[in-house]
């Protein structure tokens, strides 16, 4: 996925590991922007039709389409143009590999992909998860103590303006960064995508989402 990933299972063995970036790579084949002879690829360049694609796309491409709806537009897989699943299947790919993990028997275990995290917990352990200063990564802002939960975070200051406005079809630079926290890592990333795009008046619309949490910077 074009990004650093850590898997931190205490007591975790060598199987639970393999089995879990195995998973996540399955997934970057299939679902990568940047692959040539990814699926997703393939269905961009219309070399397959999406009566044929597999059921996990058609599954991608439906979820999309609802999170669009459900966030006013905000979040689109579409707003470039072309498809692009990568807002949406980030956080997927997370829930999928925790997934793999609780069905091995772990149910502590913490999964960080650029900046999307999922934090498990059936214990008295809690994950301490720091907000990075965008415009100084030496310096944390803010820490959240999580035991069971997701934290997502949106901002242009790692790889550009790469977060369009749908509604203006313009990059959004209204805010440096919007971070979300959660109990689904899902909803949580689409969450936090639509928000940056939103800007400032992404506040009024979190008063919809009572289960999430918004750090806006």
């Amino acid at each position: 996925m074009g990004m650093p990933i850590t898997i931190d299972i205490p007591d975790g063995d060598d199987k639970v590991f393999s089995w879990a970036f195995a998973r996540l790579r399955q997934i970057d084949n299939k679902f990568s922007t940047y692959k040539v002879d990814s699926e997703v690829s393939k269905y961009i360049k219309d070399e397959i039709n999406e009566a044929d694609l597999s059921k996990e796309l058609k599954n991608i491409i439906r979820a999309c389409r609802a999170a669009q709806k459900k966030t006013d537009g905000y979040f689109s897989a579409w707003a470039g143009g072309a498809f692009d699943p990568n807002g949406y299947v980030k956080g997927w790919a997370i829930a999928q590999a925790g997934e793999i993990i609780e069905k091995q028997g772990y149910k502590t275990y913490c999964i960080s992909a650029g900046g999307d995290i999922l934090a498990r917990s059936d214990s008295d352990k809690v994950w301490n998860i720091g907000i990075q200063d965008s415009t100084d990564k030496l310096k944390i802002l803010n820490t959240l103590s999580i035991s069971n939960g997701a934290v997502a975070t949106s901002g242009n200051y790692e790889r550009g303006k790469h977060i369009i406005n749908p509604k203006t079809k313009q990059p959004a630079d209204e805010l440096l960064s919007v971070t979300i926290s959660g109990p689904d890592i899902v909803w949580a990333d689409v969450l936090a995508t639509a928000i940056f795009a939103m800007g400032r008046q992404g506040r009024e619309f979190m008063k919809s989402q009572p289960d999430y949490q918004l750090f806006m910077v």
